[in-house]
């Protein structure tokens, strides 16, 4: 691999120009889901997961085991191969770009996510129930259009902030393989999620990973949120007592109901078992047309941290012409 200084004049990073390009062309030309690699990586996560954990009645210390190592059998083979490709690539910014293309899919969860909006908005519960399936891990056959509005809500503000943001957020920490493996471990934690019956001791080491991993993401989308609608009211949103709610999920989620003003959180299923919840009250609980409002939001935050990257990118650029010019 050539040095970064006979590629990129020294001391210029290009990963924040590398960023725009590519989420740019995600959005212009997004891969469908039936042909993005992840799809294919969830599959693969799921089959394996039935190979090692047969038996989720197991010791918690066995579940613990065959979760980590089912964690190394799934990510270590692809990191391996992709890092002995950087070693003898002659472009690795090109490759670095190429992962990080294929580690975003923001644009196909937006998809979903206004389909199911259509459909509530004709009168359409069932499919709307259907086409949200994708995007919810609880139980949505008894879901009212409020309740399913709600849950699409606070799954598309998580997704973003971490499927998202920390993908964008881990390239900027140390290129194309760290987003790769961040959001393949991303992958591996819904699939194996602790809330589901089966997967409650065994994906414990991926959740815990995913955890410490997400936090810088779920920060900045909170603060910058926290910026945008208002300080004061997102901390005493967010100062309500938290319920069956990660900490920094929930910070998010606080932020999200203000900027929204809608009403988020409350109980949930899953499975069989009814889960309580926190409540994060607003005058008002969503509607259909709330879906559309929080993707604005959204929008307009990644737009922020966009802005902030291109104003990055142009005090390098300045600091190269004056001291190569």
């Amino acid at each position: 691999m050539l040095p970064a200084a006979d590629i990129w004049p020294a001391g210029l990073s290009v990963y924040p120009l590398l960023i725009l390009a590519v989420v740019a062309l995600q959005r212009l030309l997004p891969l469908p889901d039936s042909y993005h690699p992840l799809t294919l990586f969830r599959y693969l996560a799921l089959q394996l997961a039935a190979k090692v954990n047969p038996d989720p009645s197991r010791s918690r210390q066995q579940l613990y085991i065959s979760g980590s190592l089912a964690l190394l059998v799934a990510t270590v083979p692809f990191i391996a191969l992709l890092y002995s490709v950087y070693q003898f690539s002659e472009l690795p910014y090109l490759l670095d770009a190429l992962l990080l293309y294929l580690s975003l899919n923001w644009q196909n969860t937006r998809q979903q996510a206004l389909s199911v909006q259509r459909s509530l908005s004709a009168g359409q519960l069932s499919l709307a129930r259907q086409q949200a399936r994708p995007l919810l891990l609880r139980r949505t056959s008894n879901l009212s259009d409020m309740g399913l509005s709600k849950a699409v809500i606070e799954s598309l503000a998580l997704r973003a902030a971490t499927a998202l943001i920390g993908v964008l957020c881990w390239f900027l920490v140390a290129g194309g393989l760290a987003a790769l493996c961040y959001r393949l471990l991303l992958e591996l934690q819904q699939q194996w999620n602790c809330k589901l019956t089966a997967y409650r001791h065994f994906g414990l080491p991926c959740a815990y990973l995913v955890k410490v991993l997400t936090a810088l993401p779920l920060l900045l989308c909170s603060a910058t949120l926290a910026l945008q609608h208002g300080v004061q009211s997102c901390y005493r949103q967010a100062k309500q007592r938290r319920q069956h709610f990660s900490r920094l999920s929930f910070y998010l989620l606080a932020c999200v109901s203000v900027s929204i003003k809608r009403s988020l959180g409350g109980p949930l299923y899953y499975n069989h078992s009814k889960q309580p919840r926190s409540r994060l009250v607003q005058q008002q609980e969503p509607g259909a047309a709330d879906i559309t409002g929080v993707i604005k939001v959204l929008g307009f935050m990644q737009s922020y941290l966009y802005l902030l990257l291109f104003s990055c990118s142009l005090l390098q650029l300045a600091w190269l012409l004056t001291n190569y010019v």
